[in-house]
């Protein structure tokens, strides 16, 4: 959901006017729009992260590497590998809230006062 214009026009606060489903349609295509063109960037990071686990299970198809064995070179990831891996999963989800709901618990603010802007939907 867009929260533009759109939200602010439906709510129709005073001073705003009426918009007409065609100019919601057309703000709605043009945002789209600007997302895809930076989507490159979110599909290279996730390309980066995901690489060596890929290598990982595919080295036993063309070594004499076991499939116990890659799980276990996998195991030694280190940590911060690991939690980078689970923020992409939870945010390719779309499971934002998640993170921030963590990552406030991680870094002591406080649950009532919270520090992140993101409220979910």
């Amino acid at each position: 959901m867009i929260d533009l214009p759109l939200t602010k026009a439906r709510k129709t606060h005073e001073g705003i006017k009426e918009m007409s489903e065609v100019e919601i349609k057309e703000l709605e295509h043009k945002h789209s729009e600007e997302s895809m063109e930076n989507s490159w960037k979110d599909e290279l990071i996730v390309i980066v992260f995901a690489l060596p686990i890929v290598v990982t299970f595919l080295a036993p198809v063309f070594s004499e590497m076991t499939l116990a064995q890659a799980w276990d070179n996998l195991a030694k990831a280190p940590e911060w590998y690991t939690t980078v891996i689970n923020i992409l999963v939870l945010v390719i989800f779309g499971l934002k809230a998640v993170v921030y709901k963590v990552a406030d618990k991680l870094f002591g603010t406080s649950s009532s006062g919270s520090s992140c802007k993101y409220k979910g939907k």
